[in-house]
């Protein structure tokens, strides 16, 4: 699991959407929605693995969330345990 310190969560939460780049298509952002919860950071692609950034993070790619001026490298861990499902789909209907 990727670490993010205090302030990068701080933003991650107030901000509701994020700029991704994939490594294999660095000219392209697309934006997503990011949460968090319990200070883990959660994405989810709104076409599930028919969309291009998800299928690129699910081969092992590296890719950068940009949001409030930053970019900040990060590596994808899919959360497949059903409790980080069910905490990230809190938060997504929260926010």
């Amino acid at each position: 699991m990727a670490k993010f310190d205090a302030d990068v969560l701080r933003e991650l939460r107030d901000v509701r959407e994020v700029a991704i780049r994939t490594e294999k298509y660095l000219g392209t952002a697309v934006v997503i929605w990011v949460v968090v919860a319990d200070d883990e950071v959660f994405v989810r692609s709104v076409r599930g693995g028919k969309g291009r950034w998800h299928r690129d993070l699910a081969t092992g790619g590296s890719a950068t969330l940009e949001f409030a001026g930053r970019q900040l490298e990060v590596q994808a861990i899919p959360a497949d345990d059903a409790a980080s499902i069910a905490r990230a789909s809190r938060e997504f209907l929260r926010k």
